[in-house]
């Protein structure tokens, strides 16, 4: 693979991109319209196009519509588990970081 195939699968847009067209993709396989899905997560019909199109929304609303369509599963498993640290020394700089932040 080359350098820019993997720059642009680890850009943050391309990766937004995708995750907004695989919600579109999801829509359509059960066969609801943009305003369908709108209605049902509860978010603005203009939103749910901007996030199909270009992955542009809050993780608030990328939840709601996760949830609606059964996927929430997914974001659930991202981040569910505690990463392991190599040593002592490892967890007192993870800690450090994180207060600066």
């Amino acid at each position: 693979m080359d350098k820019i195939s993997t720059f642009q699968q680890r850009n943050p847009t391309h990766l937004t991109r995708q995750i907004g067209h695989r919600i579109r993709d999801h829509r359509k396989a059960r066969g609801w319209t943009q305003a369908e899905l709108a209605e049902r997560s509860g978010i603005s019909l203009s939103t749910l196009k901007l996030l199909e199109r270009e992955g542009k929304g809050s993780l608030q609303r990328l939840a709601k519509v996760a949830v609606i369509l059964n996927l929430d599963g997914g974001l659930r498993e991202l981040f569910a588990e505690t990463p392991a640290y190599a040593s002592l020394e490892a967890v007192e700089k993870a800690t450090r970081g994180s207060i600066r932040s």
